[in-house]
C-alpha cells in the first residue's frame, strides 16, 4: 500500500491502456506500482512453468485416469493465478486512472 497521498478524483472516459513498465512519474506518484509488475511477470512465468511441467494441463489430457495430486495442485495455481492477474491489472488501470485524471478538487475560481 502507497503512503502517498492522493485525492480523491473521478474515472476518466477512456480507458488507460497498461504499459509493460510504468513511467518514472507514476513510479514516483504510486510505487506500488512497481510491484504490480512484477508480481504480473511472476505469475506469468509460474504458469508457463507449471505447464512446460505438467504437459497434460495444457493439451489433450484422458478423464479416465484420475490426475496426479501433483497435477491437480499446479492447476489449482494457475487458475488462482489467473485471478490474481486479473485483480492485479484492474488495481493498476485504476491506480494509474487516479493518477492521469483530472483534479476535480480545485475550486475554479
Amino acid at each position: 500500500m502507497s503512503t502517498t497521498p492522493r485525492s480523491r478524483r473521478a474515472a476518466p472516459a477512456a480507458p488507460i491502456s497498461l504499459r509493460a513498465s510504468p513511467t518514472p512519474h507514476e513510479l514516483v506518484a504510486a510505487p506500488e506500482l512497481a510491484v504490480l509488475v512484477a508480481l504480473q511477470q511472476l505469475l506469468e512465468l509460474t504458469t508457463l512453468t507449471l505447464a512446460a511441467i505438467h504437459p497434460e494441463l495444457v493439451g489433450d489430457r484422458s478423464y479416465l485416469r484420475p490426475l496426479d495430486p501433483q497435477v491437480v495442485v499446479a492447476d489449482q495455481l494457475i487458475k488462482l493465478g489467473a485471478r490474481l492477474t486479473k485483480a492485479v491489472t484492474c488495481y493498476r488501470a485504476a491506480a494509474i486512472a487516479a493518477l492521469h485524471a483530472p483534479d476535480t478538487d480545485d475550486i475554479p475560481f
